[in-house]
């Protein structure tokens, strides 16, 4: 049974949180312009789109008092973020025209620096040699896009474990290293050849772009994880954005979003080549996108404290190693919960749900304000210096790794996910 008298306060409340954060948001950071957008502005639309709205959905189909913990934590980031932002724009002393200077400033770069040229060179020999080692530590189990290609007619399902025991399981020290290559080193290399390409119209930037093209797609693809792909056709289409300084003709935008989702539907259609095929991989994409990260984050609440206690940081893995505690598998257990039996994949969620499972509602308030923080003090550094090349490869991926807070959790979208050595890249000038 709903209660009408609750059910009208939260929807009330959610459409105040919305109002006044978009209002605050455009005055402190200029959201809705849409020619100069910001790390703030892709994260706000991202969060708005894929959490805040559907949560309100999950929070009608749920019974019981999680629930209200539940919205009141996913509706917080969206006062709490702007209210970090607006510290860091007063200790920064930030004007919101900034962001619209730094697109039309004239690019201050020398692609054809044989300093450049040759830390490229040696990073992205560091990316292909890291590549075949991925190759030779299979130990002769199919690469699963090839085994996909050549076995269209088996169900998606039989590929599942072979994808997740190709990387996510592998059992090697360098597992680690295999991800951020895949991840974030080839599609860095990626945008670097092609903004210097764009800019010089260099036969040696055309070779590195080429060639760095075809290990980045071929090792997003090959565990057949659909992730990968995706977020390397919106990160060419967010540098082919700033480097044209905030204007795309719509065929450009067309065909970016259809090589975004060309991969992971064709991967949800294996076992079932059809246009019932093609509807259902596009349809399950969609719930991916806009319904699951706000339905996971759910059980969550259901779960902390009522059965498993606030972690208190033992739920991040990578503090509670360096301090020699036991670690909690947080989200196995969510997985478990879930689902049921134990699987060999592993739910993660919104930031805010690992602040909660932490460290309560004060990690939550807390944490969304540091994320504000952080978030524009790295925009704030990148648009106040020289506008070149790397800096714009910088600022695009900075924009991903913030955006991916809505399906990950802090230490994976900025700390595990390569953002650190970005940061040091840019500061020393290594790619320009």
């Amino acid at each position: 049974m709903i209660d009408m008298p609750h059910d009208f306060h939260i929807l009330l409340f959610g459409m105040i949180v919305l109002l006044f954060s978009a209002i605050y948001m455009h005055y402190s950071n200029r959201i809705f312009d849409l020619s100069s957008i910001s790390i703030s502005s892709v994260w706000y639309f991202a969060y708005v789109a894929t959490i805040f709205i559907p949560s309100f959905f999950t929070f009608y189909e749920k019974i019981g008092p999680y629930r209200f913990n539940y919205i009141y934590a996913m509706a917080s980031p969206l006062i709490t973020v702007p209210a970090g932002i607006s510290l860091a724009n007063v200790l920064w002393k930030y004007n919101p025209q900034e962001i619209k200077q730094f697109y039309l400033r004239a690019i201050e770069d020398r692609p054809k620096s044989f300093i450049r040229i040759l830390n490229y060179s040696f990073l992205l020999f560091i990316g292909i040699v890291l590549f075949f080692s991925w190759c030779i530590e299979q130990r002769g189990k199919p690469i699963p896009v090839i085994y996909a290609l050549t076995h269209p007619q088996n169900p998606y399902q039989d590929l599942a474990m072979l994808r997740d025991y190709s990387l996510k399981l592998l059992d090697s020290p360098f597992r680690y290293l295999y991800h951020t290559t895949r991840d974030f080193l080839l599609p860095l290399l990626m945008l670097v050849a092609l903004c210097n390409y764009y800019y010089s119209r260099s036969r040696g930037w055309l070779f590195f772009l080429i060639v760095s093209s075809c290990f980045g797609f071929f090792f997003a693809t090959a565990n057949i994880a659909k992730g990968p792909t995706f977020n390397i056709a919106l990160l060419l289409l967010l540098n082919f954005y700033i480097i044209r300084r905030g204007k795309l003709p719509s065929w450009m935008v067309i065909i970016g979003i259809a090589l975004a989702l060309i991969f992971p539907v064709f991967i949800y259609m294996i076992g079932n080549i059809s246009w019932d095929g093609f509807t259902s991989a596009f349809s399950r994409i969609m719930e991916r996108i806009f319904v699951a990260p706000a339905a996971i984050g759910y059980y969550c609440f259901e779960i902390v404290p009522e059965r498993l206690p606030f972690q208190w940081g033992r739920s991040i893995g990578a503090i509670v190693k360096l301090l020699g505690l036991e670690v909690e598998n947080y989200n196995s257990f969510v997985t478990w919960y879930i689902m049921g039996v134990d699987s060999t994949t592993s739910m993660s969620g919104v930031f805010v749900i690992e602040l909660f499972g932490d460290f309560a509602f004060p990690g939550v308030i807390l944490g969304g304000i540091l994320v504000g923080i952080a978030m524009q003090w790295v925009h704030v550094s990148i648009i106040r210096n020289r506008k070149t090349l790397f800096a714009i490869v910088t600022y695009v991926l900075f924009i991903r790794f913030f955006s991916d807070l809505t399906t990950l959790q802090i230490a994976g979208a900025l700390i595990l996910s390569g953002a650190p050595f970005l940061w040091i890249m840019y500061k020393a000038k290594i790619l320009g």
